[in-house]
């Protein structure tokens, strides 16, 4: 999906950063939501490039998370997301009891 310009749109991209996010805030088995997420693009894509998205989990507490989202193509650093979850009380999975 691409651009007026040719270049990959941007929605894509955001769309990948915002998978990464959700599988890191949803890793511990409890049910995240996102509250906020901001982008930044920095160089564009173009079509069959091969994206990847990094998360990272800058802080965690009992109800919120922050993290950090990179988006690559290669070395090169196409944009970059800051997202905050909130963490429900929730678990999606089974956890196996510990007596």
């Amino acid at each position: 999906m691409v651009n007026a310009y040719g270049t990959v749109h941007g929605a894509v991209i955001y769309a990948l950063a915002d998978f990464a996010f959700s599988v890191a805030c949803n890793a511990y088995g409890k049910t995240s939501l996102a509250v906020n997420t901001t982008i930044q693009f920095m160089e564009s894509a173009k079509p069959g490039d091969k994206l990847l998205a990094h998360a990272t989990e800058v802080k965690r507490n009992y109800r919120t998370g922050f993290y950090r989202i990179e988006v690559y193509h290669e070395e090169n650093l196409i944009a970059t997301m800051e997202a905050m979850s909130y963490r429900k009380d929730h678990y999606f999975i089974e956890l196996a009891e510990i007596n």
